[in-house]
């Protein structure tokens, strides 16, 4: 999993526009994992077991969050 430092480089695979912002352990064997949206700065922050800890793993994750997130903001703007 890459660290703090190196997470706020990474895109998405398959999620254009979004980036990880960070990724840091809470000390509760938590990984508590923090995206941005680039259009808007929309900012998601998500934890995940620490047991989570291939980069594939994560980015599966990452993605339904994302998918809800853009699901939410489509019913928004269709007044659901």
């Amino acid at each position: 999993m890459p660290d703090d430092h190196d997470a706020e480089r990474l895109g998405i695979d398959d999620a254009p526009g979004w980036r990880y912002h960070s990724i840091d352990g809470d000390g509760e064997k938590q990984v508590v994992v923090t995206i941005v949206r680039d259009e808007d700065g929309c900012e998601l922050r998500f934890t995940v077991p620490d047991v989570v800890q291939q980069g594939e793993e994560l980015g599966m994750i990452t993605r339904i969050v994302i998918a809800a997130r853009e699901r939410a903001d489509s019913q928004k703007y269709l007044g659901g």
